[in-house]
């Protein structure tokens, strides 16, 4: 999901092959005749445009936020798998893959070129070093949370990869289960936050010293939350930080000034007046998630359709 300057979300497919339009002021969908697959994730980038990331794809999209223009660019022989990016200080958008040999993928907004380097292994090495989610700081660091593996990952502002010093980040799961999906620059305080899709516990990054500290979420939550949780998360106009519906209609925030952690169920809301969840959203499963990325504009978060046939949007009071 990007926005363009005249209010309307820009939507491309991943799996599904799509391309849909959603005016914000007047809060219509439209499916465009031509659609595109294989993106997951974007870029706001310095350089007036929003580059769409490639999962299945061999593609980059790129939205001209002031014109509002979509083109698609081939810039791979193969899908290079990558779930996440953020831009460096010297207009390089870094794309972590998700596979076990953990590749970073290069995209220069200025040539235009790609590229690709092979990071060291990190001490805590394990099968799986996965990668679904980069934020970066207002030095133009960019922090990386592990999906499957148990490391913190950082490329600086001069474009050096490493590992942060640490404990095992293990959200309270092991194995095959996604710790993190997704990651949160909050500039009032200088840390990155993580929530988790599977995980039981958020991560919390300092970017002031590179350090780290994981905190359980409520007991009372995970008696009643699916275990996929959350697909992302985004910082709200209050201010907190909300997770995105996943296999659940619970939605859990985080003040990032205490890490007072609430959550509230929106069952009603998503039944939409018929006998049912799955009949009120238009949910093909609980496999397929409710959605997969939100958007904030001004009072109003826009959440992306997964497996619905319906969107979803949340109203904040002015502040």
């Amino acid at each position: 999901m990007a926005l363009s300057d005249d209010g309307v979300i820009h939507s491309l497919g991943y799996k599904s092959d799509m391309y849909i339009k959603t005016y914000t002021d007047t809060d219509r969908i439209e499916k465009q005749s031509v659609g595109h697959r294989g993106f997951i994730g974007n870029v706001a980038a310095s350089d007036g445009y929003t580059y769409f990331l490639p999962a299945y794809g061999s593609s980059i999209g790129k939205l001209g936020r002031k014109t509002g223009s979509l083109n698609i660019e081939k810039k791979f022989t193969m899908s290079p798998q990558v779930r996440c990016g953020a831009e460096g200080n010297a207009g390089v958008i870094y794309m972590p893959s998700y596979t076990k040999t953990l590749k970073i993928f290069t995209y220069d907004t200025k040539t235009e070129d790609v590229a690709s380097f092979t990071p060291p292994k990190p001490n805590r090495y394990t099968f799986c070093n996965h990668i679904w989610g980069a934020a970066a700081d207002k030095e133009g660091e960019i922090y990386m949370p592990p999906a499957l593996g148990t490391s913190v990952a950082k490329i600086d502002k001069n474009g050096h990869f490493k590992y942060l010093d640490g404990h095992p980040v293990t959200s309270g799961v092991s194995g095959f289960s996604v710790k993190y999906v997704g990651a949160t620059y909050v500039e009032e305080v200088n840390k990155i936050f993580c929530l988790p899709r599977q995980g039981e516990m958020l991560l919390v990054i300092n970017c002031e010293d590179d350090s780290y500290q994981e905190f359980k979420l409520p007991e009372d939550y995970l008696a009643v939350a699916n275990k996929n949780k959350n697909f992302h998360g985004f910082l709200a106009p209050d201010g907190w930080l909300y997770s995105a519906f996943w296999a659940d209609t619970k939605c859990f925030r985080v003040n990032p000034r205490t890490l007072e952690v609430q959550w509230k169920d929106y069952e009603y809301e998503f039944m939409n007046g018929f006998p049912s969840v799955k009949t009120g959203s238009g949910i093909l499963s609980i496999g397929t998630g409710y959605s997969t990325a939100a958007l904030v504009k001004g009072n109003d978060v826009y959440l992306g359709l997964a497996g619905t046939s319906k969107a979803i949007k949340l109203e904040y009071e002015n502040r």
